[in-house]
């Protein structure tokens, strides 16, 4: 028996070891193996080098199964599964080792208390070393397999009778408070929520490590009381995001990549393409705070005065931290952001006098799409934003030769803040260079991602806007569903959809290469294969509506392929036209309009634009 151990351990690939456990009978591998090779077993099972895929160790344990039933297994294995499987997922864990953590408890009986126990114990234990710097890294895998433990041990009868739950430092307040009063049934949900918490944790702690964040806006320069600031800004054009770049974690331990193409849109009555986005910020005579905000889907207004109570001035300002006000939320968090008014301010016109020399402030917002169109109009326009008022309060990050990448990491800091998750990749799209098309490479890291960006340039941009089709579906889409999609799919290491991302990172750099040579055929082939991938990570990132764009037989008859931008489930598409079929391609998709489910859709001409956020002034 101890034979067929080794050559199992030694075995290739899956094949052999499907052939070896085959060779071992029921009775053999229950009576044959003493404890010690039994924990070796269970270890081969799932750490053997030679299963480098993870549905591969999904179909060992199947096979084995088959084999030694899942009863005789639970009855046999009991003491060695109890000792070994809270090692293996420390091992996972520690390692980063791309094992779905859930095939691993399928060899745990669902009535093994004290297995599920021991593990709990011994994953709590490990962040006792762990540095606060790696902490909220570390824990999000580990929150993740937590999630699923405590919902093991909520479906035991009596579970906690014998055991209370250990403490763990990446626990939140709200967890201990749960432990401490015995609210067990509720902790797997609250592990839950802890994820995009640690994440935001790291997000914070690696940025303020920087020392550039500002607590105290300066007093606004004199010289600047007569001026009108205007700040325009291009979109993010995505074609790819090696469907992982908005998980910072994934970006962190593996590396992420991203190819962003700076552009401006025509809209309908327009003559030319132009930015997008527009912020406008002057100072006023008057004390007050005037703010404003205009794009397709919402618009917002708020003016506070002196004549206003504090405390209900205050609760109009604060009112998007109790959820509501998408319109005017990112303006104002801004504003706290940068200093201009204290975080929980008890007086707003105190502090905006205090920023203006005794007057006040008025900024306005205008953007010609919805945010949440996946061209990343949320996180460009949060630099833009902050680049303004950077620019009043005379930060360095409000000038071109500054900006980068302080004012972009301080932009994704500003959207964590309130609750909207955003990528490294989405404001860097929109920065200036010597071209609007940059690739992007994030190296592995501890501290915060550092993408480093290239240009690419020499890129026939009259041949790129004319077979890339830029297509308004016209439905609205959720991104965030979908990046807590693929956030999940990486920390499971799902045994299908983490395929998805492996795979989309090979991808990247062939539609790198399809680019710079001006394939465009090669580019739509690689295109809808990212697409497939990121429908296999997300599955709601499409559906039959959305599918319709890339398997009608008229538009692929005129296309090469193409994709959704951003996270998918509605948005724009990017449609690659085939040579000499553009024209007729715009106009079939503009047809669509007849069908009741793309009855706001339409092409929408763009332009490519590698100025980036610009900043103009201008005397009143």
């Amino acid at each position: 028996m101890e034979k067929k151990i080794n050559e199992l351990k030694n075995a290739k690939d899956l094949m052999r070891v499907k052939e070896i456990l085959s060779q071992l009978s029921q009775e053999k591998i229950k009576h044959s193996l003493r404890e010690d090779k039994k924990q070796e077993l269970i270890r081969i099972l799932v750490l053997h080098k030679g299963l480098k895929r993870p549905h591969e160790i999904q179909e060992t344990i199947n096979h084995l199964f088959s084999i030694l039933p899942v009863n005789a297994w639970n009855e046999y294995f009991s003491e060695a599964v109890e000792d070994g499987v809270p090692s293996i997922l420390l091992e996972i864990l520690e390692k980063q080792i791309d094992i779905d953590h859930r095939e691993v408890l399928r060899l745990v009986s669902n009535y093994h208390t004290k297995a599920f126990y021991n593990t709990i114990e011994i994953l709590s234990k490990y962040f006792d070393d762990i540095s606060q710097a790696s902490i909220a890294m570390r824990g999000m895998r580990a929150a993740r397999i937590m999630v699923d433990l405590y919902k093991k041990m909520e479906q035991i009868p009596d579970a906690w009778h014998k055991f209370d739950p250990p403490p763990c430092k990446i626990d939140s307040d709200f967890i201990v408070k749960l432990k401490i009063a015995k609210r067990f049934s509720e902790l797997s949900i609250a592990y839950e929520d802890l994820i995009n918490d640690l994440q935001r944790l790291d997000l914070q702690y690696h940025l303020a490590s920087l020392g550039q964040e500002q607590n105290l806006a300066a007093r606004m320069s004199i010289q600047d009381y007569h001026k009108q600031f205007t700040v325009t800004s291009p979109l993010r054009l995505g074609i790819s995001s090696a469907n992982a770049s908005d998980n910072h974690l994934r970006s962190k331990e593996k590396g992420g990549k991203t190819l962003n193409i700076g552009i401006d849109l025509q809209m309908e009555g327009e003559k030319e393409p132009t930015p997008p986005l527009t912020v406008r910020a002057r100072r006023i005579e008057d004390p007050k705070l005037i703010l404003s905000s205009r794009s397709m889907g919402f618009n917002g207004d708020l003016e506070i005065t002196e004549d206003q109570k504090n405390s209900v001035a205050c609760k109009h300002f604060f009112q998007y931290r109790q959820g509501g006000d998408e319109a005017l939320r990112l303006v104002k968090q801004a504003l706290v952001h940068v200093g201009i008014v204290g975080d929980n301010s008890e007086n707003i016109i105190r502090d905006i006098k205090a920023f203006t020399g005794g007057g006040g402030l008025e900024v306005s917002t205008h953007s010609k799409i919805i945010q949440g169109s996946g061209l990343g109009t949320s996180s460009i326009l949060a630099a833009s934003v902050l680049k303004i008022l950077y620019r009043l309060s005379n930060h360095t990050y409000s000038s071109s030769e500054n900006e980068y990448p302080g004012l972009y990491d301080q932009s994704i800091l500003l959207e964590q803040s309130f609750g909207l998750n955003s990528g490294w990749q989405d404001a860097r799209g929109a920065s200036g260079g010597t071209s609007a098309i940059k690739d992007f490479y994030a190296p592995a890291t501890e501290s915060l991602p550092t993408p480093e960006r290239k240009f690419i340039r020499n890129i026939d941009e009259s041949c790129f806007v004319d077979r890339v089709v830029l297509f308004d579906t016209g439905i609205a889409r959720s991104a965030t569903r979908g990046l807590n999609e693929v956030l999940d799919a990486y920390l499971t290491r799902d045994t299908i959809r983490y395929l998805g991302i492996s795979a989309s990172l090979e991808i990247h750099d062939k539609m790198v290469n399809a680019l710079q040579l001006g394939d465009y055929t090669e580019l739509g082939i690689l295109a809808t294969k990212y697409w497939g991938f990121r429908c296999l990570l997300d599955p709601g990132a499409t559906n039959k509506v959305l599918q319709y764009l890339f398997e009608s037989p008229e538009i692929r008859a005129l296309s090469d392929g193409g994709l959704l931008t951003g996270a998918g489930g509605g948005g724009f598409a990017l449609i690659i036209a085939r040579s000499g079929c553009s024209i007729q391609l715009r106009e079939v998709l503009n047809s669509l309009k007849k069908r009741s489910e793309y009855s706001n859709s339409g092409v929408v001409s763009y332009g490519l634009n590698s100025t980036g956020i610009k900043l103009t002034e201008t005397t009143k």
